[in-house]
């Protein structure tokens, strides 16, 4: 009976462990490109998702102007498949998206941070 109880206590904590919401997802793909361009496997490495995931939260930004694409044509030679040389950049757009989202987040809870857990996160993730 103790065990029945743990194991499925277990596998609830896990079920919910890890989960954002694309409102998450978005601010973080945001975050990141606002420090600087990256290209796709920097980005997918640093907001934690898998590429094919990423590509398509990408494309939907890009659908709305609040990514763009810049080819990083430097003259350099890059091997097909190897990897991708171009950059992804935030626009003036998405800045001011993400700047609303992290000012929306600041007035539901002052101590919140996209890093930190805090009270939204419960919510929306």
């Amino acid at each position: 009976m103790i065990n029945d109880y743990t194991s499925t206590s277990i596998r609830m904590k896990r079920k919910r462990r890890g989960k954002r919401g694309p409102l998450m997802i978005i601010i973080s793909i945001l975050d990141v490109l606002d420090g600087s361009d990256t290209n796709k496997t920097n980005l997918s490495y640093k907001t934690n998702l898998d590429i094919r995931i990423l590509s398509r939260y990408l494309e939907f930004l890009d659908e709305r102007g609040l990514v763009s694409y810049n080819s990083n044509n430097n003259g350099s030679y890059v091997s097909k498949g190897v990897h991708d040389p171009t950059l992804i950049r935030i626009t003036d757009k998405g800045r001011e998206v993400l700047y609303h989202f992290k000012e929306a987040i600041r007035l539901m809870d002052d101590e919140c941070d996209l890093r930190d857990r805090c009270a939204l996160r419960r919510y929306v993730g």
